[in-house]
């Protein structure tokens, strides 16, 4: 259970750098900060990932709150519009939780007011429950229910398309604002008053999105108002949802009774690890064609096949969803092509972007976790193996795009105008690290996919498994000739025409850390002490030395300026998985070593950031102390990787 007390809640510059997010199993979402005081384009009580229209949508952007008690009426919301935070609601809260789910707590005189928020899961169903907790009074409740109804990337503004009018429902209102999107359905438990007032409220600003260097003013739009009564023991539920509404009270129950199965799954020793396992569920959907897939992060991020192969085996494997990993790799088996696994699936139509070498290659790191978990053979063998085998035929058939195999068994991908790793970002037209030919994790990861393979192979397979033998063993052969750095005794980053790129990167500890490597044990040690001296942090790894005159230490500006700064020093915490592992493998005192990661990652293994995604790892940290949180509020695989770097520490 995480608190934020008063004194956070009431000073607006702490406040909103605090967000919560709470999810529903789909794709779709609720987040703002703790004072409810949207701060992102991308905040929204009901954010839906919808199928006609594909993609995701704010629909319920906020729910404006009053309570009206001895003819006072008291506003509890708060917004930034230009110049002002109208209302100030945020000096009411007398602390915020996130738990199962979150909730703020407001003190008006003697009367204590909690509001929860609970999206459904499986549905685009949004609950906010109201209770009176102490006092006296019986306070009128004022709902105001605040429409964008909107792509999530981009902004709405006033316009003469949206239709005002509202239609009686059970205790409750539909609206349709625009044609071609499903209806709203809004209304609460308990008997309540609408009051039709349609408008337009003006200006709303997201700073958040000020400070990344895009649009951050909004108009959203008010149908009118709900009013109830609060009284002590009879909670308001009030929902939003695009289906109509059924009894709330026994959705809500059911839901947290789903919660509270789902956080003993996790059960763990240590309570900060069975939250992070708990947490860790926000990411895995079934998307709106029904598949099961992992979301990369939130709130920007959609279903990526690099992120997802990376991630599944801290959510599923090592955190008791196994038949839900099963699933994933059993899809994603059903979708290579060419040798690859897609790394996009674009949530607004059903494209798939074979664009990235490496997603089919972690594709066998994910199975071998599964396998180690305690997964099953013949279920491997039946779903996944098939797919694997495709994926090595075509490497070594020459079948698969943009890659290739030269003479020494090193496997090139790419070219100038090409991103094909995890390194991919772009800024200024241009790739910012051009990693075309053979990179060092790449060929990490298509060693141990081609010995794995071989683990697998049967009778059937002789042909191709002399192939990926005789391949196996010429790439090791010529591994460290082709990537060793004799002058800081490591590997190289990238191998091409031009020669060697020795910046000091994290990838060649990929090398050390996966099932089968190429390193011996000295070389393993001399990779692990470069990458400790270089790029080793509380919070993860560097992505290039402190010492290169390329690195950037820090991650603000526009677009293009945060992304030349993305690989290029910034501190990726799904990093420190890998690296743990490959410091176990060689080390002499493991239970020293062990008790050195645990100490020495504990911000990532123990705890959450304090000012960003409460009950969350974000995307990455500044490069330099004290290494401020920033990117993605909650990234997939930094929570993944923390949770199976758990498990790695207790393992005997």
């Amino acid at each position: 259970m995480l608190r934020i007390p008063r004194d956070e809640c009431v000073n607006t510059e702490t406040a909103t750098r605090k967000e919560w997010i709470d999810t529903n199993g789909l794709g779709g979402y609720a987040s703002s900060t703790v004072i409810n005081c949207h701060t992102r384009k991308y905040h929204g009580l009901l954010v839906a990932a919808l199928k006609e229209p594909r993609g995701r949508f704010v629909l319920l952007s906020k729910l404006e709150t009053s309570v009206v008690a001895n003819d006072k009426e008291f506003l509890l919301s708060s917004n930034k519009f230009p110049g002002v935070y109208h209302p100030t609601g945020h000096q009411f809260v007398d602390q915020f939780e996130q738990g199962l789910y979150p909730a703020t707590t407001y003190r008006i005189g003697d009367a204590l007011i909690r509001k929860s928020f609970l999206m459904i899961h499986g549905q685009n169903t949004v609950l906010v429950c109201y209770e009176l907790l102490e006092g006296k009074v019986k306070p009128a409740l004022r709902l105001r229910p605040m429409l964008a109804y909107r792509d999530v990337h981009k902004l709405t503004r006033e316009n003469m398309f949206l239709r005002p009018k509202s239609y009686p429902e059970k205790n409750g209102r539909k609206i349709q604002p625009y044609e071609g999107m499903p209806p709203l359905y809004m209304g609460t438990n308990r008997k309540s008053e609408f009051f039709p007032g349609p408008k337009w409220v003006y200006s709303v600003e997201y700073l958040m999105e000020r400070a990344r260097g895009f649009d951050y003013q909004e108009d959203l739009f008010c149908p009118g108002m709900f009013e109830t009564s609060l009284e002590k023991g009879k909670p308001v539920i009030f929902a939003a949802s695009v289906e109509p509404l059924g009894n709330l009270e026994r959705l809500r129950k059911k839901e947290i009774a789903r919660r509270e199965a789902l956080f003993e799954v996790g059960k763990d020793r240590s309570k900060s690890v069975q939250w992070l396992k708990y947490f860790s569920d926000r990411f895995l959907i079934r998307n709106p064609s029904g598949f099961a897939s992992v979301i990369a992060g939130y709130h920007w991020f959609g279903e990526w096949g690099r992120d997802t192969m990376i991630s599944l085996p801290g959510l599923t494997f090592h955190a008791g969803r196994t038949e839900f990993g099963e699933e994933v790799l059993a899809a994603y088996a059903g979708l290579a092509r060419d040798g690859l696994l897609p790394n996009y699936l674009d949530q607004n139509s059903d494209h798939l972007a074979y664009n990235s070498v490496d997603a089919s290659l972690w594709f066998f790191w994910a199975t071998q976790e599964y396998l180690k978990a305690g997964g099953s053979k013949r279920f491997v063998m039946d779903k996944v193996y098939p797919a694997l085998r495709g994926i090595v035929a075509a490497h070594l058939d020459g079948r698969v795009p943009l890659c290739g195999l030269d003479r020494d068994g090193l496997l090139f991908a790419g070219n100038e105008r090409t991103q094909l790793t995890w390194m991919d970002a772009q800024a200024y037209g241009r790739p910012v690290t051009p990693r075309h030919g053979a990179a060092v994790e790449i060929n990490a990861l298509w060693y141990n996919a081609l010995r794995f393979f071989l683990e697998l192979a049967d009778g059937e397979d002789a042909g191709l498994a002399s192939r990926a033998m005789e391949a196996a063993d010429r790439l090791k052969a010529n591994f460290s000739l082709r990537f060793w750095n004799e002058d800081d005794n490591c590997l190289c980053d990238v191998v091409n025409h031009a020669g060697q790129d020795r910046s000091i990167r994290p990838n060649q500890v990929f090398a050390a850390s996966l099932p089968h490597t190429m390193l011996d044990y000295h070389q393993m040690r001399a990779v692990i002490a470069n990458v400790q001296a270089h790029l080793l942090t509380p919070y993860g790894l560097r992505t290039l030395s402190p010492r290169d005159p390329a690195y950037k230490p820090f991650y603000h500006g526009d677009a293009d300026a945060r992304d030349a700064a993305y690989h290029q020093g910034m501190v990726w915490p799904w990093l420190a998985g890998h690296f743990g592992q490959a410091l176990l493998r060689q080390a002499e005192d493991r239970a020293g070593t062990k008790a050195f990661l645990r100490t020495y990652f504990k911000p990532i293994l123990r705890s959450f950031p304090e000012d960003f995604g409460l009950g969350a790892l974000p995307e990455l940290y500044t490069g330099n102390p004290p290494h401020e949180p920033r990117g993605a509020v909650a990234q997939a695989w930094s929570m993944a990787e923390a949770v199976r770097l758990n498990k790695l520490l207790k393992e005997k």
